[in-house]
Formats: C-alpha cells, structure tokens, sequence
C-alpha cells in the first residue's frame, strides 16, 4: 500500500540573514529571518504477504448416482507487489557521493573555480577564496547558523564576480538540512534574455542532492533554462513546487558543476 502524504514545512531562507534578490543583487542583510514553503511527499510502503490456500471441494450427496470424483481446485498463481520507481530516477547525471554531516562541491570541470563559503556573522566560520581545481572537490563540515544560512559562491575569478550559488541551510533541530541550486547573481534575465552562459559550470550542467535516495535531487541541463530545478526568480515568484530540498544532516548534501562531463 502506498500512501502519499504533503506536508507543508516552514524553513529558514537559505542565503544568509538573506531573501534572494533580481539582478545579480545577492545577499541583502538586515532584514528579518524570510522562510520557505517546502512541500515534502512522505512514501509509507506496508509489506504484503501472499498465501496460497488450497481448497478441495466438498464431496456430493451419497444419494446422487451421478456424482463424479472431485478435483483439487487450481492454484492461483503468486500476484507481485506494486512497486514504485525510485524518486530521483530522473536524473541524467552519475549520482552524487556526499559525505555524512559535509556539504561539498565537485568541480568537473575542465577550469578552475573559486569558492566563497558566506554565512551571516552568527554562522560557523567559512573559507573566503578557496580554489577548486579541475575534477578536484572542496569539502565543508555542516556549518550550522543562529539565523539565516550559508551561500556556497562559485566564480570563475577570485574576485567572485557574478557567481554562481549553492546554498544549505541546517535547520534549528540540527538534524535536518535544504538545499538548492541559484543562478539569480549570475543570470541575464533583466531584459527577458533567459541567459545563463555567465554562471560557472552550467555549459556542462549542474547538479545537487543528498546523500539518501529518498531524498530528492535538483539537475539543470548544460546550456539550457534551468527555470524548475533551480532558483531564476526570486523566491520561486512565492509558487508552490520550489526547487528547494530537505535531507538529514548525517546524510550530507552535495554539488557538482559541469556534472555532465562525468
């Protein structure tokens, strides 16, 4: 028996103390805590256990002269249990490997790229210019904020202009975890270009996802709009289905540009 059940869940907005914002404007500080509407689909499936009974039909009257000798009623043959595809068969990239209570990013990339580790002031502390080189992977214990949470900003300069961004937020109880993936600082869009040659990584696609398969992941094609699975409209224009994931922190969360290239 499967059993679909939506919950609405309310989560901290990823960005640091942050909302998204158009234009490449980034993270925007002093504002109060923003949050999220996640829509998480709970699959409970009930073991089914089949019994083949055999039964033997009763004998006729003594008294019919007609009666003819009875046979054992056919077997009806073993009925196999539903199953479900697995939740992230969709993806068209090799799977990601996180590593438990560690947020990553792989650069398969054939450059290197610069990463941010950006996190309001109450955040653990985070590396500022680290660089990643091509099919290499940083790697980051859980960092863990009082408010807001931590944008992984990816650039293809040290200066980190226009960078492409992979946030993670942990949630208060410290055992659950959201990801997504935003192109909303290094996008064209202001003129309705839907232009994302200027975010790193994307000409060979990008991907994330968590270290659980029921937990789900988040893929944009190379060279392609990216408008479901990803953040190009501030706060997913406040639509229900955004690109938004929840996973547990043990399970960890991971990221990968040019992910097609594997």
């Amino acid at each position: 028996m499967r059993t679909n059940i939506a919950a609405l869940l309310s989560l901290p907005l990823l960005a640091a103390h942050a909302r998204h914002g158009q234009g490449g404007q980034g993270l925007t500080h002093g504002h109060g805590v923003h949050h999220r509407a996640l829509e998480v689909q709970v699959v409970t499936i009930t073991e089914v256990i089949y019994h083949t009974v055999t039964v033997v039909a009763s004998s006729a009257p003594e008294s019919s002269a007609s009666a003819l000798p009875q046979k054992e009623a056919p077997q009806a043959p073993p009925v196999a249990p539903p199953t479900s595809p697995p939740i992230n068969s969709g993806n068209p990239y090799q799977p990601l490997v996180p590593i438990a209570n560690s947020a990553s990013v792989k650069n398969s990339c054939d450059y290197p790229v610069y990463l941010k580790s950006e996190g309001h002031e109450s955040c653990d502390p985070g590396v500022e210019c680290e660089l990643i080189a091509p099919n290499s992977t940083y790697t980051e214990k859980m960092r863990s904020c009082k408010d807001g949470g931590i944008s992984l900003k990816i650039s293809k300069t040290k200066a980190m202009h226009k960078p492409m961004q992979f946030e993670y937020s942990v949630w208060p109880d410290k055992e659950l975890v959201s990801y997504d993936i935003s192109y909303l600082n290094c996008m064209k869009n202001q003129k309705g270009e839907k232009d994302l040659s200027g975010c790193a990584g994307h000409e060979g696609g990008i991907q994330a996802g968590a270290g659980d398969d029921s937990c789900p992941d988040y893929h944009c094609k190379a060279n392609e709009w990216c408008d479901q699975q990803a953040y190009v409209v501030a706060e997913f224009d406040y639509k229900p289905g955004a690109p938004v994931g929840a996973c547990a922190v043990e399970k960890g969360i991971a990221f990968e540009l040019c992910a097609g290239n594997q």
